[in-house]
């Protein structure tokens, strides 16, 4: 990282940007060139691991591009505001960002499926003890990434 000024490595900081995040991105490689796409998440967090869960449509072509290739990066940032000064060099953005890298891994089953949904629910309402119906089971693919490589960065001001 070349503004170590701005790095943040402290795992439980590093988790706390994840914590403030609404969205993900999900880069994947379609043959073309970079495919990215922004999806809601939940997470798991502990003795120094990262695990990200997503869930969507049981067909199309992010779930095709996983399949065929489960390596994927992410990205997610939050804390976004404009810095206006007297001169246009002046001006700066702050914000707090996460980006990283994994390995995606297709949840089978109905537990491990419905528990990755509810990490999802959890990140969102606080509360991971949702109900699914089995027609929405029977019709989303749920997935996890589980992160092999991790940096954040904050530019407070």
């Amino acid at each position: 990282m070349r503004r170590k000024d701005r790095e943040v490595t402290e795992f439980g900081a590093m988790v706390n940007i994840v914590k403030a995040c609404g969205v993900c991105r999900l880069g994947l490689t379609d043959g073309e060139g970079a495919y990215i796409v922004p999806l809601n998440f939940g997470y798991e967090a502990g003795d120094g691991a990262l695990v990200l869960y997503f869930h969507g449509a049981d067909a199309g072509k992010k779930l095709a591009l996983l399949r065929a290739n489960p390596a994927a990066s992410f990205e997610m940032d939050t804390g976004h505001r404009l810095v206006p000064g007297d001169q246009a060099e002046e001006y700066t953005y702050a914000y707090r960002s996460v980006m990283g890298r994994g390995t995606v891994e297709f949840l089978e089953g109905r537990e491990a499926r419905l528990a990755g949904l509810n990490r999802i629910m959890a990140h969102y309402s606080g509360r991971e003890d949702w109900p699914v119906s089995e027609a929405m089971l029977d019709r989303t693919a749920v997935y996890r990434l589980r992160v092999t490589a991790w940096t954040a960065k904050e530019h407070k001001v």
